[in-house]
């Protein structure tokens, strides 16, 4: 279905009021998917899979049929609203899907990031730590907490950091080097994702666990 100026300026609007930016999306005049030799009107959200396609329902040449994505609950969702003013509402539910998914933070392609910007070193000791071990471990985990609150965290992420690290620490009483390691490198890479820790405060925390463990978890 061909829309007329004054039905995109609506969209326009309804656009603004999402929080979004009209300039982050344009029109496409496309063939219709329901009557032959009609046009549809594809309105997408720019450098994305994104889009409300307005098109003619197969019942009437005159009703409104949606077909968006993202859904609310699915990838894409078809609707027969039948009416324009219904359709907006239609419009409304996906712009604020849009905004959902944009603003999502793609934990898994950050657990990638973190994966590949640094180098485990594991190694294969299975021994548990010694008691002059797990002291100096203990002294380590001591300084790498005071170093956390001096990379720019959030109250809130020092908290949290340094909690897990109080129950790293407790934890290498019981478990081997090799287990432990594996453990504190996973649970670092989990904080980092699970607080939103920015790119650059993420490095500056991995450059800090090298320094304090002295090429012991990172070589």
């Amino acid at each position: 279905m061909k829309l007329l100026t004054s039905q995109k300026d609506i969209l326009f609007d309804l656009i603004e009021t999402a929080g979004l930016s009209p300039s982050q999306f344009e029109f496409e005049e496309i063939p219709s998917k329901m009557y032959y030799g009609e046009k549809a009107t594809l309105l997408k959200y720019k450098n994305s899979d994104f889009y409300f396609r307005f098109e003619t329902g197969s019942n009437n040449t005159t009703s409104h049929y949606a077909i968006y994505c993202p859904g609310e609950s699915a990838h894409t969702e078809n609707n027969h609203p039948g009416s324009w003013d219904i359709q907006l509402g239609y419009v409304e539910e996906w712009l604020s899907n849009l905004s959902r998914e944009i603003n999502s933070l793609n934990k898994w392609d950050r657990l990638k990031h973190e994966i590949k910007s640094i180098r485990i070193k594991l190694g294969n000791d299975e021994d548990k730590f010694s008691a002059q071990e797990y002291t100096d471990l203990k002294k380590r985990m001591t300084i790498l907490k005071q170093g956390v609150k001096t990379i720019g965290l959030l109250p809130d992420q020092i908290n949290t950091i340094n909690d897990r690290l109080d129950y790293l620490t407790g934890l290498a009483e019981e478990m081997n080097k090799f287990d432990w390691k594996g453990l504190f490198i996973g649970t670092i890479i989990s904080i980092i994702i699970q607080l939103s820790v920015s790119v650059e405060n993420a490095e500056t925390l991995w450059a800090l666990i090298k320094k304090v463990f002295n090429n012991y978890l990172l070589p």
